[in-house]
C-alpha cells in the first residue's frame, strides 16, 4: 500500500497494528514478517530511492534494541526510533492506546525534530 511515487518518509515497523497506527497520522510504514528478519538489500535500495528519509522504528525492549543495533549496522543512514521507556510503553500503537492521538503525534513531531526536519504531523479532526 505504499505510494509507487514514494515521499519524504517510510518508517519499517514491525507490526501491522503499528503501521496502521502511524498511516492515522499520514506515515507510510511497512512492517517485514519479525523484528528478526529485516527487508533484504535489494528491497531497502528500492526504497531508499523512493523516500528521502527511512526510519526504523522497533519495539524499546530488548529484543527490538538488539535488532535495531544490528540492522544499524548494517544500514547506517537509518534513521532509529525508540520510545523514551519513561512512558512504559514499547511500540507506537501501545503509546497511542495509553495516551492518545494528541500526545501520540507530539511524540512524532518530537522524533522528526530530533532528526531536523521541519515538517510537523498537523492536527486533524480525527487526530
Amino acid at each position: 500500500m505504499l505510494s509507487k511515487s514514494g515521499g519524504d518518509y517510510l518508517v519499517i515497523t514491525k507490526s501491522l497494528k503499528d503501521c496502521m497506527c502511524l498511516y492515522e497520522y499520514g506515515i507510510p510504514a511497512i512492517a517485514p514478517n519479525s523484528e528478526n528478519l529485516f527487508i533484504t538489500d535489494k528491497q531497502y535500495q528500492k526504497l531508499k530511492q523512493k523516500y528521502r528519509k527511512i526510519f526504523l522504528f522497533y519495539d524499546n525492549d530488548l529484543p527490538g534494541i538488539t535488532n535495531a543495533n544490528k540492522i544499524r549496522k548494517q544500514y547506517p543512514d537509518l534513521k532509529v526510533i525508540f520510545i523514551p521507556r519513561k512512558y512504559d510503553a514499547k511500540d507506537i500503537s501501545d503509546f497511542r492506546k495509553k495516551y492518545g492521538k494528541k500526545k501520540t503525534r507530539q511524540l512524532i513531531n518530537s522524533a522528526l525534530e530530533y532528526y531536523g526536519e521541519q515538517r510537523k504531523i498537523e492536527e486533524t479532526e480525527e487526530s
